[in-house]
């Protein structure tokens, strides 16, 4: 699982760190968010079993990098605290609470070099050492050490990031606190099975039987993380994909109306040769497209729908009266100084509606 679930997890980091360095904000919050990226793609390219093994080679210490890959996951949470406390204070307070953390989560990586090397892990295991030295009482006060300050953190986390999303106002930035705070959730899943691991020894289990849980959380929760703090930075970029999509369905939904329209009254259109679709400028086009066939029912004596009827019904109602206006040559022409208007969403949907209705009448 190590050998696949991490590698993803470290081209995810990796890839969002080079997105947040190519973007604007250098703030001290971006900052952060940044050391967040970069933390995450060195915890999981170092539990990689492949870099795992050469670093201990090239180093000569066995099983170092179980020690960086873990301070760099106290660098994870850490960031992601000082983002959120930068976020949520203004910098000359929040400042200096980063710096207590920053200092706190160091004395914890110190203690635990020095249980590292007290615990003397003297054969290189790749992709089981966690749960390997469980019986080893230095490796497992190490251990207790991690898990317990990761655990703090992770609590943290989840109450921050719920809480932060509830005040701000942007809804990408809401969403992605929120992902991340069950992707720390995911973290303590990893928590207690570390939990579980130091207690294995002394009950006699065999803490191979939950690892899996373990690392499921470890890489699961990094992905929510990953992309839950990487979303207001893509997120708005999918709405407005989204809204052009939309945007593009609508002028095509309301060129057959529009079409019959112009060939009645050439002068109602701006641009009387435009197509059924359009893939610049949609927003543009889309009001004009609207405006142009509000004009042109303002222009025939077309009798309203009955309102008692079905959104359905209505629109082919409406289709049939503005069809048998235009067979029929009773026109109206509009006043001569109408209101500006703007097209609301629903009136775009509307049209759209009774677009579809004429273009099946007319089959």
């Amino acid at each position: 699982m190590n050998a696949v679930l991490y590698p993803v997890c470290a081209c995810i980091a990796w890839i969002s760190l080079a997105f947040k360095l190519a973007g604007r904000g250098r703030g001290p919050a971006a900052v952060a968010v940044a050391l967040f990226y970069l933390f995450m793609g060195l915890t999981f390219t170092i539990s990689d079993p492949r870099v795992w093994g050469l670093l201990g080679e090239v180093s000569g210490v066995p099983n170092l990098a179980l020690l960086l890959s873990q301070g760099s996951v106290m660098g994870v949470a850490a960031s992601q605290l000082a983002a959120l406390t930068y976020w949520e204070l203004p910098a000359e307070v929040a400042r200096p609470k980063v710096r207590n953390q920053v200092y706190a989560f160091s004395a914890v990586f110190v203690a635990m070099a020095a249980l590292f090397v007290l615990a003397d892990l003297e054969t290189e295991d790749t992709t089981t050492a966690v749960i390997r030295y469980a019986g080893n009482w230095r490796y497992a006060l190490y251990l207790l050490l991690y898990v317990t300050a990761f655990a703090i953190a992770q609590c943290f986390l989840v109450a921050r990031c719920l809480r932060y999303a509830r005040a701000v106002e942007g809804r990408w930035l809401g969403r992605g606190l929120r992902l991340a705070a069950v992707g720390a959730v995911g973290g303590l899943a990893y928590v207690l099975a570390r939990y579980a691991d130091i207690a294995a020894a002394p009950l006699g289990l065999d803490p191979a039987a939950w690892e899996p849980v373990a690392r499921l959380g470890a890489g699961l929760g990094a992905i929510l993380a990953l992309v839950g703090w990487s979303l207001p930075g893509w997120g708005p970029q999918v709405s407005a994909l989204r809204d052009w999509v939309r945007d593009v369905r609508a002028y095509r939904a309301l060129h057959p109306l529009w079409a019959a329209l112009c060939r009645a009254n050439p002068d109602l259109a701006l641009d009387p040769g435009a197509g059924r679709t359009a893939l610049r400028d949609v927003d543009f086009r889309l009001h004009r497209r609207v405006v142009e066939i509000r004009d042109g029912r303002r222009w025939l004596r077309a009798p309203a729908a009955p309102p008692d009827l079905t959104a359905d019904e209505r629109a082919a109602a409406e289709a049939a009266a503005i069809a048998a206006a235009l067979r029929g040559g009773d026109r109206l022409a509009p006043p001569p100084h109408a209101e500006p208007h703007t097209p609301s969403d629903d009136e775009t949907r509307w049209l759209a509606r009774v677009s579809r209705a004429y273009a099946a009448l007319e089959r």
